[in-house]
């Protein structure tokens, strides 16, 4: 029985590993909350509590970052796990172990012994183990660091460049240039706090030329998130706020784990990565509370290497020398198939990812959360720890991967911004794509100096806004990314702010709460501009013209937000679709049918950040038609794009207005394992719910082309700070705090996260000791 794979949540816990003692006290949730004595004891019941509701979780990250998924999933995971065994986080992670500070090591050993002391109890294993018919290994001190690396320093935008280069090598660097235009003119930067952009577009065909020529030879080698910090000059407590989220694709279980601890360093409470001690990047403790988005900021570098077999080794070509690069042999156990053996190949620059010796080329991947050890898991103990904003900024002046944008408040009336994480000094050639490694002419300079990293503290708006958009103008001296998200959630976040200035309206944690919920599209409203205008001669004149018309008519009355009852939003989803697939066509060459199968998503990135908001704004200023075929003008595009969609609508639920939004816009998270246990997926896969917005506005759900506009990602947690009273402040995320297959914490805040309702952030012992629906005792062995 399911039931049976429920851990005890109750029994007091005796163990030698313990020094004095701690409890976990649970909420309505089953959010722990961890009261110890000291910081050994408090790291040790959070890895105690975390394998409770994580464990398998927690073991597959593992597996996926040390390359060995495919001793879970099969065969599929053969491509990953040779991806993750070349990029060798199994060194990584012991590099970082060895740099660690001894309190550090302290937290990692101590949630490492709670981890082992939940596996070695006799308690239930999670269904996950009954299924595979294996138990876990043993968790140790440098498996938290792994975890952490799958969850984010192992992304990152290297793929992006290797599909610019082929896209590059495919349509000639110029269109390639064009099709990459960059910031658009009048959307906000971060930094300075209200500034918009007024550089140049970016101009990529040297760039892009240049690639070409790195890549030339390896044509037969196979190749976001919302934050913000508000004065308290504007909110009610006349102390500053804090809030955001983070989006990502929808997991079972959630990508991250909620959690609250008390020792006499520090009482902290925030979302954690299952697996890794402490709290992380949404957090807060009694003096300062910060959020987190990611930066955007390009730090992951590809070379082209000239390789050779020689000296019963593999040699590399630099400046003219052979070099001798590190090899070794490795095996890939494969569930349900034959293991299969890899070569590891790694130059100066990072390891070979693409090709071989035997090719003659490979591509290595320079990534600064990967080329020798960095101290950040002492910058996240620090952040931890921190009495002020100061405090703050300087614990994260360590931090190292990936490169992310902090606001952040304090008890005392700072609040602020800052970009944090190690950008190497190089060429701006690498941010387009493969470049020469033989030539040395494309080698990093180090890394932008902590006190030269984008900041602002106390700015005179009253705010500060991080939404993936451009961090700084064109005269910084640095080269940060050729490919920042739009300005469009930021963008609606700053309306809600200076509307409120604008009526002396303070703020509260309901007000933003609004923010979260937002639903209203900057770029469907642009889109819907251009409409008004549109030639009725651009409409098919056949049986489908009257679908088409009301269509239109549909759009013109909307008000431009995707809430959950939207009939709009139903008919701007489908037109932003048809739109999306006909300008890929047009300018990448995918053909639609093609991509339904096998969708491209460095295509779909791409034409988020990058094509789509050119071409909105193209035709809003008369222009346009250097995205379309040759002699097609802006209506026929978009009537034909008007018209796809009406069809697809009517054909596929009868009537136009048949659905509102949240009736297709449906979430859909399937677990790891369903694929490999077809059987048990409606015991594994989470239960599906309908949701407002879309990728372009705050309540960021996204969909992409094909879909037929399922939900794929969102926020996989919400967070408001209220450093005036803690107590105030709200959380959630997409599921619950459990994994357990088994337990009603799984998806118990799912309803509560589609309606942007949040849970409370208890943070009083009083309250939470009087509240808990369990309490469990850890205690040192007698």
């Amino acid at each position: 029985m399911l039931q049976d794979h429920l851990p005890n949540l109750t029994d007091d816990v005796a163990s030698a590993q313990i020094v004095s003692g701690a409890t976990i006290y649970r909420d309505r949730w089953s959010i722990p909350h961890i009261y110890a004595e000291n910081a050994h004891d408090a790291f040790f019941a959070q890895g105690y509590a975390t394998a409770q509701d994580r464990l398998w979780q927690m073991d597959f990250d593992r597996l996926r970052c040390l390359g060995r998924a495919a001793e879970y999933l099969g065969p599929s995971a053969i491509t990953e796990d040779t991806l993750m065994r070349r990029r060798d986080f199994e060194t990584v992670s012991r590099a970082d172990y060895d740099l660690c500070s001894t309190d550090a090591k302290v937290a990692l050993d101590a949630y490492a012994e709670g981890v082992n002391a939940f596996i070695n109890s006799n308690d239930a294993l999670p269904y996950e183990y009954e299924l595979l018919r294996v138990e876990p290994e043993p968790w140790e001190p440098r498996h938290c660091i792994v975890v952490y690396k799958v969850r984010n320093s192992a992304e990152g935008g290297f793929q992006s460049k290797l599909w610019r280069a082929e896209l590059a090598a495919k349509i000639g660097p110029e269109k390639a240039a064009k099709l990459s235009p960059g910031y658009q003119q009048g959307m906000y930067l971060t930094v300075p706090p209200g500034v918009v952009y007024d550089g140049p577009a970016e101009n990529a065909v040297d760039e892009l030329r240049a690639t070409v020529n790195a890549t030339a030879p390896l044509r037969e080698i196979d190749g976001g998130s919302n934050g913000w910090a508000v004065s308290g000059d504007l909110t009610a407590s006349g102390i500053p706020m804090v809030g955001g989220d983070s989006h990502r694709g929808l997991e079972v279980p959630n990508v991250y784990y909620q959690v609250h601890m008390r020792t006499d360093e520090f009482d902290v409470l925030g979302h954690s990565v299952p697996g890794m001690p402490m709290v992380m990047h949404f957090s807060h403790n009694r003096h300062v509370a910060w959020g987190m988005t990611h930066g955007g900021v390009d730090t992951q570098d590809l070379f082209v290497e000239q390789l050779r077999r020689a000296n019963d080794g593999v040699e590399y070509l630099f400046k003219g020398e052979w070099l001798v690069a590190e090899t070794s042999r490795q095996q890939l156990r494969v569930r349900g198939d034959a293991t299969q053996t890899i070569e590891a190949i790694k130059t100066h620059h990072g390891p070979i990812i693409s090709g071989s010796a035997d090719d003659g080329w490979g591509i290595a991947l320079a990534d600064p959360g990967s080329n020798g050890a960095t101290p950040w898991v002492d910058a996240t103990l620090d952040a931890m720890k921190c009495k002020n904003a100061d405090e703050f900024e300087q614990a994260l002046s360590r931090w190292t991967d990936r490169v992310n944008n902090y606001p952040y408040a304090d008890i005392h009336g700072s609040f602020g911004y800052a970009l944090k994480g190690r950008i190497p000094i190089r060429n701006a050639v690498n941010g387009w794509g493969p470049v020469e490694g033989w030539t040395g002419e494309n080698e990093w300079q180090g890394y932008i100096p902590d006190d030269e990293l984008p900041r602002s503290r106390n700015p005179e708006t009253g705010w500060a806004v991080t939404c993936n958009q451009r961090v700084v103008g064109e005269d910084y001296p640095y080269f940060l990314s050729g490919s920042f998200g739009s300005d469009y959630r930021a963008r609606r976040i700053i309306s809600h702010i200076e509307e409120a200035k604008a009526n002396g309206h303070l703020l509260r944690i309901e007000d933003m709460a609004a923010f979260h919920g937002d639903v209203g599209t900057v770029p469907g409203m642009k889109l819907i501009k251009r409409l008004r205008a549109l030639d009725a001669d651009a409409l098919p004149n056949d049986t489908s013209k009257e679908a088409s018309k009301a269509a239109l008519d549909i759009l013109l009355e909307w008000d431009g937000k995707l809430n959950a009852d939207s009939i709009g939003a139903v008919v701007y989803s489908a037109l932003n679709d048809e739109i999306s697939l006909a300008l890929m066509e047009r300018n990448y060459g995918i053909d639609p049918n093609e991509f339904a199968a096998n969708p491209d998503l460095n295509a779909v990135d791409h034409l988020r950040r990058q094509l789509k908001p050119a071409f909105i704004n193209a035709i809003n200023q008369g222009g346009g038609q250097e995205f379309l075929a040759p002699h097609e003008s802006v209506d026929t595009f978009l009537g034909t794009c008007l018209t796809n969609a009406a069809n697809h609508l009517e054909s596929t639920y009868g009537e136009l207005d048949a659905v509102t939004w949240s009736d297709v816009h449906i979430t859909k998270q399937v677990h790891p394992l369903s694929a490999v246990f077809p059987e048990a997926a409606d015991k594994l896969d989470a239960p599906a719910i309908g949701t407002a917005g879309d990728g372009d506005v705050p309540f960021a759900t996204g969909s992409r082309p094909a879909w037929n506009f399922r939900t794929g990602s969102g926020p996989v947690n919400r967070y408001l700070h209220d450093p005036a009273t803690w107590s105030a402040g709200r959380w959630i995320v997409p599921l619950g705090v459990s994994g357990n297959v088994a337990s009603h914490h799984r998806h118990d805040q799912q309803h509560s996260w589609a309606t942007i309702a949040g849970i409370p952030q208890l943070f009083e012992w009083d309250e939470i000791a009087k509240t808990a629906t369990t309490i469990q005792n850890l205690q040192p062995a007698q």
